[in-house]
């Protein structure tokens, strides 16, 4: 449902409506107020005292308004009797002096005008007395609102700034609003300001959501909220004059923009009023985004106008002149100058500037002119725009890289070619995480494309768009058919294709598909790195989900060293999954490890996620819970940021999965509930599964165990896009636990044959440690529990340590009961020590808790003494980095931040850890690195 943009004011403004409301309670408590809020047209300074209205209406305060108007600027006191008029009845009520001098400048009478101050003084007395006769205007204060004041005659202005200097506990306010730039500035030091920046991207896409019915892609509010300068009256506009398919990012967004009535009417007005010559050398200046005072001035003399033109409009305010450069006062001030302009004058001034700046240069300044200019197609100068969007991907700036060929292909006359350069720009946009921009160019690109390898190509971004935020299943059927119509003219591509439909696959849950995948892999010709490492790394995961562990084993080892051959990243993050399946977390991290690095290097954001998934899923069993935390919250937060929505959800299940260990029982159903609301909708097994298990480990903590069991038992038994095999597997140990503190004997014995029966072909000593500890649980007597788990401790090797924690724990309690309090003591002090290393408090505490049932006081958690209490998971990221060496510039490419972040962030660092210099950080990391963990 769309909004009436009448309201858009409010959005984005918490802080500003606070700061009115507070002014209004001290109105209905006896005091004065006083307040300028001040912005560019369109920042809703007038939603806001509208606001200011109801809320003064709903407190029982007296309302009194005046709204300047141009027309009556020039009319002394015009003001000042539009807001006094309510109050006119009580004039004789005043001191005989002030009413016939208020009298004379109201021109209520015929007498000569009067003392300016003594005028200031009867408008003051009028006011606080009305105030004080509650009867007389409102039972609770009087609220004076003075809109467009930049139009209010000055001696009114004067008056008022007479009275609010003595408004002190009068019970009267007053608020005012002006346009920045305005006629008239109101500089008084006692006028407290408020100013009304622009929105930011948040605000700005809930208003656009709000007005438009339809959520905006994250690119496209990006995008308008930088054209607009956060403009909230443009914005909303926008919202209603953008097709739903430009807000969702399916199609591009005009150039100029469109230009609604009440956004053309607060901006355009001032620049109608000019001279023709200074209206064009306006329209110049805002054509040439640069802001190059050059090259403007350089256009404004082709076109024949006098250098006095660009004088004049800088006169009028519209525009400054800093330096060498041109600016207008707000990015919606220049789209309003530029998309209210007809055709014909900016076609005017796209080749006045296109014939001043150099053809041919590598920022594409000329094609981009002569684009604008263009009527129809041009091969000229879809080339010249083609060769500024190479130079702009050499610099890894793919979003603009993106526009660049988009425009090329629209000029394009042959439609093959035309292809060609849509299936570039839906590439290059999908490199910089514009998923729903993707989308649109590959249906416009296929809607002309007769040739497979081309088709293939189109399908497999479709794949993965839809694999990154759509139905899995329709990103698996894409995937195979691209998979399809590459395979006899690009086989390495179409291997390429099998890759990533078993990466859907798997996201769904459904390791079955694997057994088609590797087939259609077999298929193959080419014998290439490429086609080899895909075809065996396939069939090697197929034959480990069905069991056949020795082949599987052969065949992911050599698939591991082909992929490292071929080189390409989403095979070899594939190894990596490979390395996953055989339990070889440390050739796995490095696999993944080389993948992030380059995806780094090169700005593909877009790779960055799904390689932090598994990534973050190793850090996470290897007891590294900062650094688990730190990876997760990264990969989610540039998922969303480059529309992967499913991968965000899987972030989201894994965040969850990390709070239950922490016990942070709030955060964990809230990002749980948020990953479910998309995993159940689009399939995505993986995410629902992690999210169960995050629940049930949660209610396991909190001794709900009968609640645990059933959310385990719905992992267990969930269908593809419901659940997930490998989760089912890894949570087996937490549902044996959960049946047994259940009560539930026969539930326990099931689970632990399951957990017996894929033990039994694993080599894994961690795997095996975990069998024993369930059949310790599970055992009728303590002899038998105490036997079990001295087994599971030898098998543990460290490589999890909560679970030889949570080993320990359990090993602690029976041999508590067992009443072999000072065995039991060692393993608990171990397993709390554990727990508090890795973050998993409610752990801890439950150990210590132990540790007091055997007459040992325990002592409070170490965990204070390293950073986990003390910095955010992404602080100890950067905290790692700047003690490994790396620069402020460096760590913000690692982590797509910007520099000033890691500067505010290591400011923050310092005082935390007791440190003042990166040579203290780098000392205290080499002595403790457990620290920054």
């Amino acid at each position: 449902m769309r909004i009436n943009h009448t309201h858009h004011g409010t959005y984005g403004r918490a802080t500003e409506l606070a700061v009115i409301d507070r002014v209004l309670d001290g109105v209905t408590a006896g005091r004065g107020g006083l307040l300028l809020l001040h912005g560019e047209p369109g920042s809703g300074k007038s939603a806001l005292l509208e606001h200011a209205r109801r809320r003064a209406t709903g407190l029982g305060a007296g309302l009194l308004g005046v709204c300047g108007a141009e027309e009556e600027s020039g009319c002394p006191y015009a003001g000042l009797h539009q807001l006094l008029r309510p109050l006119l009845p009580r004039l004789p009520g005043l001191p005989a002096e002030q009413a016939g001098a208020l009298s004379a400048a109201l021109r209520l009478t015929g007498a000569p005008p009067a003392d300016p101050a003594l005028v200031s003084m009867a408008a003051l007395t009028l006011l606080t007395s009305a105030a004080a006769d509650g009867g007389a205007v409102g039972p609770r204060g009087l609220v004076c609102l003075l809109d467009d004041v930049q139009w209010v005659d000055r001696p009114t202005l004067e008056s008022v700034l007479f009275a609010a200097r003595r408004l002190r506990s009068d019970g009267v306010a007053l608020l005012l609003a002006q346009r920045d730039p305005g006629p008239q500035a109101l500089e008084d030091p006692v006028l407290p300001r408020l100013a009304l920046p622009g929105l930011d991207e948040h605000a700005a896409t809930a208003l656009l959501a709000a007005t438009a019915g339809v959520r905006p892609a994250a690119a496209v509010a990006r995008e308008l909220t930088a054209r607009t300068g956060g403009n909230a009256l443009s914005l909303a506009e926008l919202g209603t004059m953008l097709s739903e398919r430009q807000i969702q990012g399916e199609e591009t967004l005009p150039v100029p923009l469109p230009l609604g009535p009440r956004t053309r009417r607060a901006f355009l007005g001032p620049e109608g009023a000019l001279p023709e010559p200074v209206r064009l050398a306006l329209l110049v200046a805002a054509a040439e985004e640069t802001g190059d005072l050059a090259t403007v001035a350089a256009a404004v003399a082709r076109l024949g106008l006098e250098p006095s033109s660009l004088e004049a409009a800088e006169e009028s305010g519209l525009i400054t002149v800093m330096g060498r450069r041109i600016a207008f006062p707000s990015p919606a001030l220049r789209t309003a100058v530029h998309g209210g302009a007809p055709l014909a004058r900016r076609r005017r001034c796209h080749l006045a500037l296109a014939e001043v700046v150099r053809p041919h240069e590598r920022d594409g300044r000329w094609a981009g002119h002569r684009a604008a200019a263009a009527l129809g197609p041009d091969e000229d100068v879809a080339n010249e725009l083609e060769r500024a969007a190479a130079y702009a991907r050499s610099r890894a700036q793919y979003g603009t890289a993106a526009d660049l060929l988009d425009r090329a292909a629209r000029l394009t006359p042959d439609p093959a070619r035309r292809t060609e350069r849509l299936l570039d720009s839906a590439r290059t946009a999908w490199q910089a995480g514009q998923a729903s921009r993707t989308e649109h160019l590959v249906r416009d690109a296929l809607a002309i494309a007769d040739r497979p390898v081309v088709i293939g190509r189109l399908l497999q971004l479709r794949g993965a768009v839809r694999m990154r935020g759509g139905v899995l299943t329709d990103a698996y059927r894409a995937l195979r058919s691209a998979a399809r119509s590459l395979a006899d003219e690009a086989p390495d591509e179409a291997a390429h294709c099998l890759i990533q439909a078993a990466e859907a696959a798997s996201h769904a849950g459904d390791p079955g598909r694997f057994r088609e995948l590797s087939a259609a892999a077999g298929r193959l010709a080419g014998g290439t790195p490429m086609t080899d490492g895909t075809r065996l790394l396939l069939t090697g995961i197929d034959r480990v989900v069905a069991e056949d562990f020795e082949r599987g084993t052969e065949l992911i080892t050599a698939g591991i060293d082909a992929a490292q051959r071929a080189g390409e990243p989403l095979l070899v993050g594939w190894a990596g999954v490979g390395s996953l399946y055989l339990g070889e977390a440390a050739t796995a991290f490095a696999l993944f490890g080389r993948v992030a690095e380059a995806a780094r290097a090169s700005g593909h954001v877009g790779v960055l996620p799904s390689n932090l998934e598994f990534t973050a899923q190793l850090e996470l069993y290897s007891g590294r819970m900062a650094n688990a935390e730190a990876l997760t919250d990264e990969g989610l937060r540039l998922a969303r940021e480059s529309g992967q929505e499913n991968l965000a959800a899987i972030h989201l299940a894994r965040r969850a999965f990390m709070c239950a260990l922490r016990g942070d029982e709030r955060q964990c159903r809230e990002a749980a509930d948020e990953a479910l609301g998309t995993a159940l909708r689009r399939r995505i097994g993986l995410a629902v599964a992690t999210s169960r298990h995050a629940l049930a480990c949660l209610a396991l903590m909190r001794g709900a165990y009968p609640e645990a069991l059933r959310l385990l038992e719905r992992v267990a038994v969930a269908e593809p896009g419901a659940g997930h095999p490998i989760v089912a597997f890894f949570s087996l140990p937490d549902r044996i636990e959960a049946a047994v503190r259940s009560g539930e004997r026969q539930a326990a014995q099931e689970a632990l044959a399951s957990l017996e029966r894929w033990q039994s072909r694993s080599a894994r000593s961690e795997a095996r440690a975990l069998l024993a500890r369930s059949r310790a649980l599970l055992a009728s007597d303590d002899t038998t529990a105490i036997t079990c788990f001295e087994e599971a401790l030898s098998l543990h090797s460290g490589s999890v340590p909560i679970e030889k924690a949570r080993t320990e724990l359990y090993f602690g309690e029976t041999l508590r009961r067992a009443r072999r309090r000072r065995d039991a003591r060692a393993h608990l002090r171990s397993a709390a020590a554990t727990f508090d290393r890795v973050g998993a408090t409610p752990w801890a505490e439950r150990a210590r808790q132990e540790l007091r049932a055997t007459g040992e006081p325990a002592r409070a958690g170490a965990s204070a003494r390293g950073t986990g209490e003390r910095l955010t998971p992404q602080e100890i990221r950067i905290a790692r980095l700047a003690a490994e060496g790396s620069t402020n510039k460096e760590i913000a490419a690692q982590l797509f931040l910007s520099p000033r972040t890691v500067e505010y962030h290591l400011y923050k660092i310092f005082p935390r850890l007791g440190i003042t210099s990166r040579t203290d950080l780098a000392r205290l990391y080499f002595e403790d690195p457990l620290l920054f963990d």
